[in-house]
């Protein structure tokens, strides 16, 4: 059905394409830059990232951090010598808007692979059609428990989805973990995103956290007024709350709860883990407990940092060696195709061969054309991905401080979720 799919879409591009010169004399001419892999022009990548909408603080930075690894491969003389072209494409934070985007990836640009997208709630439904297109998509940033077992094709074999953000079951026990030790909660209540990244997470707290859970609630990023929505939160008036959401919601919820005087103590999610999102209500988030990943440094993350040339905003690390590893995949393959990116990510990423960071694509591609193995130490952590194409992080519980800053109070080993996730 995958090949059939595909074959069929192509087919169209093709047809379009050959109808547009005049007759089969184009076909051979135009295949290559129709399926955007082949031959020795560009390869067709792709990006669908939040610059707009309510995961915008972060976009800017993700895309910042695509288009650094973009250059790096390029400099290098790209995969398989060959340049990567990029098409940038604004999720805006919306589902039905980053899928109609994606189709025209796909359908004008040819693309093979692409960086995004951000929020698991525009991830999920693009993860559903992508094996069928034969493209493959890593995420920096989606994080919901259900995207391990989305993206295979019909064999379920072959996996097009992966990610460079950990699984959120890691988070999930982490927010517990701050509700039983911190805040040393007897009872609960979570307050989530109405997506899969809301939902998947806030049930996966709901589960380690010890208490009495009094209510899950889920809420509208689009909703002006939260009045209601935090009557209900606090029915029973829970000790702790465990919030998953996004900065430009989560301003206006924070902002209703402190002026309504509800009471409780909050933990964060990662999604609002934002030095301006702080910045904004400083006094209101101060000593509220966030968690958040905490990934093993390496000689990549200065080395991204030089090149972002500021402090890198969250997610650009992964957004980087989303691109990057997808680059590498290529060149090990020997093609430039998304099933060659799918079937080779994962071994470019694991312990034990030739280790190669940021900045360097050229040393990684020598190896790879020595027959070597390389192990790719990334801008955001290890990158170790494993069987599913997701990492295992080390992760911390952060808290707010009176500058809006956090502190790390407690830091969790990786070794700490073996078998848990």
């Amino acid at each position: 059905m995958a090949d059939k799919h595909k074959q069929s879409r192509r087919s169209y591009l093709k047809a379009a394409g050959v109808a547009g010169v005049g007759g089969l004399t184009a076909l051979s001419g135009c295949v290559d830059s129709l399926t955007g892999g082949g031959g020795s022009g560009p390869i067709n990548f792709g990006s669908i990232l939040p610059i707009t909408g309510d995961l915008s603080d972060f976009g800017p930075g993700m895309q910042k951090g695509v288009n650094i690894a973009v250059k790096d491969m390029n400099d290098a003389g790209g995969p398989l010598e060959r340049t990567v072209k990029h098409f940038e494409k604004d999720s805006e934070t919306d589902s039905q808007k980053a899928k109609n985007k994606y189709e025209v990836l796909v359908s004008e640009n040819n693309i093979i692979g692409f960086v995004g997208a951000a929020s698991s709630g525009v991830s999920v439904p693009l993860a559903k059609t992508i094996a069928s297109d034969q493209v493959t998509q890593v995420s920096p940033a989606s994080t919901s428990p259900v995207l391990k077992n989305i993206g295979f094709g019909d064999s379920d074999e072959t996996k097009y989805f992966g990610r460079t953000a950990p699984n959120d079951s890691q988070q999930g026990i982490v927010m517990g973990m701050a509700m039983n030790d911190f805040v040393e909660a007897e009872s609960a209540a979570f307050l989530h995103v109405n997506n899969a990244y809301g939902e998947g997470l806030a049930k996966k707290a709901q589960q380690a956290f010890n208490g009495e859970t009094l209510q899950l609630v889920p809420y509208s990023s689009k909703t002006s007024d939260y009045t209601s929505t935090l009557d209900k939160l606090f029915e029973g008036n829970p000790d702790a709350v465990g919030f998953v959401g996004y900065p430009e919601s989560g301003q206006s919820i924070l902002q209703t709860w402190s002026d309504g005087g509800y009471g409780g103590q909050w933990v964060l999610s990662e999604g609002l883990n934002s030095t301006d999102f702080f910045n904004k209500i400083p006094d209101i988030v101060k000593d509220m407990y966030v968690s958040s990943p905490d990934p093993k440094s390496t000689k990549g993350a200065e080395k991204f940092k030089q090149a972002f040339g500021a402090e890198p905003a969250v997610f650009s690390p992964h957004s980087y060696d989303a691109a990057f590893l997808m680059g590498l995949a290529i060149h090990k393959a020997g093609e430039a195709s998304g099933t060659a990116i799918a079937k080779n990510i994962q071994s470019v990423s694991q312990s034990g061969g030739q280790t190669v960071t940021v900045g360097e694509f050229d040393k990684a591609k020598k190896a790879l054309d020595d027959d070597k193995s390389i192990n790719y130490q990334g801008a955001s952590s290890p990158v170790d991905l494993n069987e599913n194409l997701e990492p295992l992080n080390r992760f911390a519980i952060l808290q707010v401080q009176t500058n809006a800053e956090v502190e790390s109070v407690k830091t969790v080993p990786q070794s700490f979720f073996k078998g848990k996730v």
